[in-house]
């Protein structure tokens, strides 16, 4: 395969990673938290099996896809470049296996204090690889696993919440509730953490204006703000809606949803861009 070809199948690569390792850790810390009640997680088993068999997939992917390139597109299971491979990625993968294996347990056997030691090791995977590895005396790694946490909390609320057919309006408003109490803390975190760390990978200043990977985070961090905004009518408009008036409530919040949905879609699409396009040196 070309180098064109494989950049090509890495960005689809991270993309599926990133995507469902945030959905299994949301799933995990919704159910850790007590945003969705415990009585539900039987019905959440598919969704969280599903998630976290393609984090697993993806990651065994990302092993291959790198064993090609040191491979000059060669092989993907190159049994002489293999442990070269893990030596980059070892122990991030072992971190996000263990992950998504907790947080599927946790979430089947109806332990949250397992499910979230689930999301959390699934967090520190993502610290343990990328640009942010050996910067700040090893703080950036820590901070993104920290990022990662909290965007996983937000980027399942538009399932967790989903005002579905079998949902009723009092508990529906209870998560709503709920996860508000949690994001109000968290979220200003996220954002806060994605503006440091935008700073330090790109050095700042005019690297952060000008390099495709400043850009692409700055693209990242300016669909965070928005979808903020939607967050906030969510908590300030929304749930008193569906609380005063659950018809009319509820289709609010479908609408609200899908912008958030498609929000972090996009946000998604531009990190994964960044860490496989773009470069901090630009």
């Amino acid at each position: 395969m070309t180098g064109d070809g494989l950049a090509l199948l890495q960005l689809a690569d991270r993309i599926g990673l990133n995507l469902f390792a945030l959905l299994t850790i949301g799933f995990a810390l919704h159910a850790a938290s007590g945003v969705v009640e415990r009585d539900s997680f039987r019905g959440l088993r598919p969704r969280i099996a599903l998630t976290g068999a393609a984090v697993v997939l993806f990651t065994a992917a990302r092993l291959g896809i790198l064993v090609a390139q040191m491979g000059d597109g060669g092989n993907f299971l190159d049994p002489e470049l293999m442990p070269l491979a893990w030596l980059v990625l070892g122990d991030s993968t072992l971190a996000i296996l263990v992950g998504a294996v907790a947080s599927i347990a946790g979430m089947w056997f109806g332990s949250r204090v397992v499910a979230g030691l689930g999301a959390a090791a699934l967090s520190v995977g993502f610290g343990l690889t990328g640009h942010a590895q050996g910067l700040t005396a090893g703080l950036a790694p820590i901070m993104v696993a920290a990022h990662v946490l909290i965007a996983g909390f937000w980027v399942a609320a538009p399932i967790s919440l989903y005002p579905g057919p079998t949902l009723d309006s009092a508990r529906l408003t209870s998560r709503l509730h709920r996860f508000s109490t949690i994001a109000v803390a968290a979220i200003p975190v996220l954002i806060a953490l994605g503006i440091w760390l935008a700073w330090i990978l790109t050095e700042g200043g005019e690297k952060l204006l000008v390099t495709t990977y400043g850009l692409l985070l700055l693209a990242k961090l300016a669909i965070g703000v928005i979808a903020i905004g939607v967050g906030a009518l969510n908590k300030q408009v929304i749930t008193a809606k569906v609380a005063a008036d659950p018809a009319t409530g509820k289709k609010w919040l479908r609408v609200a949803l899908l912008c958030e949905a498609t929000l972090f879609a996009a946000a998604i699409i531009a990190v994964s861009a960044a860490t496989t396009i773009g470069a901090p040196a630009g």
